[in-house]
């Protein structure tokens, strides 16, 4: 089974504006057995998302958490955890809640690489869509020195990089499952890198968009 553990829809205001029904068709297309919804800062997008999951496709309810540090994926979560909390409180409002805590592309330009070694992540996005190939490296270096599980999501704002970047999972589709299994461990990234230029470009394209 094929997730996309990382992709933000127009809950996340600021930064996106995709529709989840969109998102579900896309997803569904390129052979996807779900995805994780996971908006900055925001739980709001949860009850359209209850409802388009389907049969033999589901979306796992998550939020992208703005630490002090870097982000955090919380998976699994249904309530809404404050940005700017440091990295060991957010990942245990999110354990908290029974979900599962993952350290979105910790090695990007830009982050404080600093942030892994500050809390007890379940997981490492080792492979992010829009991160470059150096900083996956980094990450993927990282969890296996550390017996860390990593997944791999595409971070995707724009329609055309759902996908990009999955996480394999041998589970049903089920959140508990699903949940479980990162836990353990039981997780493969797969997909790429997207090239730096398209990835800026398509950065370009999302403002001139919103303007």
């Amino acid at each position: 089974m094929k997730l996309d553990l990382h992709v933000h829809s127009s809950y996340s205001v600021k930064d996106c504006s995709l529709s989840l029904r969109d998102l579900v068709r896309v997803a569904m297309a390129r052979g996807l057995s779900g995805f994780a919804l996971t908006d900055h800062n925001t739980v709001r997008g949860h009850a359209e998302a209850r409802r388009l999951s389907r049969r033999g496709f589901i979306i796992i309810p998550g939020i992208e958490i703005s630490t002090t540090k870097g982000h955090v994926l919380g998976l699994g979560v249904s309530e809404e955890i404050p940005p700017n909390l440091h990295p060991a409180e957010a990942v245990e409002r999110v354990h908290e809640q029974g979900g599962v805590a993952v350290a979105a592309h910790p090695f990007s330009i830009g982050r404080s690489p600093s942030m892994v070694h500050m809390a007890k992540f379940d997981a490492l996005e080792v492979l992010n869509a829009r991160a470059g190939w150096f900083s996956n490296m980094l990450a993927k270096g990282f969890a296996e020195r550390n017996g860390i599980p990593g997944v791999g999501g595409s971070d995707a704002h724009v329609l055309e990089d759902v996908g990009e970047a999955y996480t394999v999972l041998n589970c049903e589709p089920k959140i508990e499952g699903i949940i479980e299994e990162i836990r353990r461990g039981e997780t493969s990234a797969g997909g790429r890198s997207l090239p730096l230029p398209l990835t800026l470009w398509r950065i370009i394209q999302r403002v001139l968009h919103k303007g």
